[in-house]
């Protein structure tokens, strides 16, 4: 179906807030993607499966509502957040109060092209729908291998191109992957693909018709 001027308009916003939350628009995104994305949180986690201290670092955390169930997975984690959008920086810190001002959490405003951390720092980094907006994709990744310890994993969750494309704020701003392509690129950026894990999410409706939604869980090790 075309979509009217005023649709475009509102898909634009949402993918630019999508991106880089602001303001009480970002904030009620923050919100609403806390609900989209809390089963691929709990698919990550499981697949992750992160051991006693740990030291894990998660790319785009939005407003960080997701932090305490990755404590609860094993003892002693030393977890890092950075995101690009300082509203959400500001949300995450209010909503681990705790964990922020006892220092076990650690939030950074910042890009994932400019890691503000010394090499072999991680042994995990995760991101869950982030890479659709990076382009290039190659200076995110080489600051990936550079501060992922040796033998660490990056774990990148994305949906599938099929996926995406039925979304229709995704036709604004977002680099959509196919399995082999993210995985070549993974490749060539020396993270070697370990495995894929494929997540079968419940169906999205839009205007009323049902479509399945596919994302996948890309292992990548150094």
């Amino acid at each position: 179906m075309k979509q009217s001027f005023f649709q475009r308009l509102l898909f634009k916003k949402v993918a630019r807030h999508l991106r880089k939350p602001s303001g009480w628009f970002g904030k009620k995104v923050g919100i609403k993607m806390n609900a989209a994305n809390a089963f691929l949180y709990d698919a990550a986690l499981d697949i992750m499966k992160p051991a006693d201290h740990d030291s894990i670092l998660e790319i785009g955390f939005g407003n960080g509502k997701f932090f305490e169930k990755i404590f609860s997975k094993a003892n002693g984690l030393r977890l890092t957040g950075i995101d690009f959008s300082e509203k959400m920086v500001e949300e995450a810190k209010k909503n681990n109060a705790a964990s922020w001002a006892t220092g076990l959490l650690q939030l950074y405003k910042g890009s994932s092209d400019q890691l503000p951390f010394p090499d072999n720092s991680f042994d995990i980094i995760f991101c869950i729908n982030v890479v659709y907006f990076w382009d290039p994709a190659a200076p995110h990744l080489k600051e990936i291998y550079r501060v992922l310890k040796p033998g660490g994993k990056f774990y990148s969750v994305i949906r599938s191109k099929e996926s995406i494309q039925q979304m229709p704020f995704a036709n604004y701003g977002f680099i959509k992957y196919t399995r082999d392509e993210w995985t070549d690129i993974l490749q060539h950026h020396q993270l070697n693909v370990k495995e894929v894990n494929i997540i079968n999410e419940t169906a999205a409706t839009l205007k009323g018709d049902s479509y399945p939604v596919t994302s996948w869980c890309f292992v990548g090790e150094k």
